[in-house]
């Protein structure tokens, strides 16, 4: 319940507008407790409160008077259900609260997300402008929109907590305005941080990348912190991007993720809004295949194609998510057998969606979309081919290994164990 070490909830028990008003400005601590790690309150528009601390904080009040209390502590431990003292240490920050988390800010994160990336994306319209000035070398553009990058990845990950989320308290049943241990985050606020990742992880423009920009980014390799000695001249685009929307795919569509989805359909009574597994793995698969339902007003090049070199390797790298979720081992979760049932679905009408692209749009697609199209089609419709089935010669109660008979023309030909 309380206890004089890091709390990670602290930071949440003001809102934005709050902060950034009369109300807290100068006067009160930003957050509950000096031991949660806060990002910097620094809004690009409108009013400015603090920009961190000033002070301990309420909840460090109420741990000192517990400890030191000459009545009671019983009598102090009922103020536990109060806003100001909510709490949650080092060992909560792996669960499933997203309050409890590291460097977020503020009672409804998703506030606190936004302004980063508006402030990531204010800096970097001014990187060749402003940020580099003349005589400085161009590798400050590079390590400038780096920077940024990591303002826009922070965020993400922020956010991705609050999918299949649900608030953890430690309220005693008796407590005055006690609260029930678990609250499912309500779907309107998972729905707006699936919005948030998709958006600022999928679409090309959310990187901000421009050829001027990327023909800008130097190098000095110096011996220093970024160890920027052993770098590539050239600023690795695909590797880095790729590298950000394989991380957000995992936090979207890993087990833990996808499980405590399922749990919380359950959790929440039937007559009440809920996100489900449906809606995430179809509102994801949507997102990245969204150029197959719309059709290209002229000829397609390699140059100009109908999907960009980014977006193709996002939709390679969602794919195999898919097809790992199909697999057995995908999991020893109960859930694991929906999140297979689900994804073996995603991937049909992926197929479909390709099909019917082709059919409207063959004309017009471009050599890299056509091969990527035919790739993915090929690589799902075998994948949906396989059928797997447990080798009773292993013999244990847990099953043995995973033999895989591939397609109809080698039935029942058994490809060796592989250990």
């Amino acid at each position: 319940t309380l206890g004089l070490r890091h709390n990670f909830k602290a930071s949440s028990i003001y809102t934005l507008e709050q902060i950034n008003g009369d109300e807290v400005k100068g006067k009160k601590p930003l957050a509950g407790s000096v031991m949660d790690y806060i990002g910097v309150n620094m809004p690009v528009n409108g009013k400015h409160g603090d920009y961190c601390m000033l002070g301990i904080g309420p909840y460090d009040m109420w741990a000192i008077e517990y400890g030191y209390t000459f009545d009671k502590p019983e009598k102090v431990l009922e103020r536990v259900a109060e806003p100001e003292l909510i709490y949650a240490t080092d060992e909560d920050t792996s669960g499933p609260d997203p309050l409890a988390r590291r460097y977020d800010f503020s009672r409804d994160p998703l506030d606190f997300a936004q302004s980063q990336v508006e402030l990531a994306n204010h800096h970097r319209s001014r990187l060749l402008s402003d940020f580099v000035k003349d005589g400085d070398s161009w590798d400050r553009v590079r390590y400038g929109y780096e920077l940024t990058l990591s303002m826009q990845t922070r965020a993400i990950s922020m956010m991705a907590n609050w999918i299949g989320g649900a608030f953890v308290y430690r309220d005693k049943k008796g407590d005055p305005n006690g609260r029930r241990p678990v609250e499912v985050v309500p779907a309107a606020q998972q729905r707006a941080a699936m919005k948030f990742v998709v958006d600022q992880s999928f679409r090309d423009d959310a990187f901000g990348l421009t050829s001027e920009l990327s023909q800008s980014m130097g190098l000095d390799k110096w011996l220093d912190d970024r160890m920027a000695f052993s770098d590539e001249a050239t600023w690795p685009i695909h590797d880095r991007i790729m590298g950000i929307q394989a991380s957000s795919l995992t936090m979207l569509m890993n087990p833990t993720t996808l499980k405590r989805v399922y749990d919380n359909e359950v959790r929440v009574p039937v007559d009440q809004d809920s996100l489900t597994l449906p809606e995430l793995l179809n509102t994801v698969s949507e997102a990245i295949w969204s150029e197959l339902t719309s059709k290209p007003e002229a000829k397609c090049t390699p140059r100009k194609p109908m999907i960009s070199s980014l977006r193709r390797n996002l939709q390679r790298e969602h794919v195999e998510r898919l097809i790992d979720l199909t697999l057995p081992g995908n999991g020893s979760s109960a859930a694991s057998r929906a999140i297979s049932m689900l994804a073996s679905d995603n991937l049909r009408q992926i197929v479909k969606k390709i099909d019917a692209c082709e059919s409207a749009c063959a004309d017009r697609q471009d050599a890299y979309t056509a091969a990527h199209l035919n790739l993915a089609k090929s690589r799902i419709e075998k994948a949906l081919d396989a059928d797997y089935i447990l080798n009773p010669s292993r013999g244990g109660g847990s099953g043995g290994s995973i033999i895989l008979l591939l397609g109809e023309d080698r039935q029942g030909e058994q490809v060796p164990n592989q250990e």
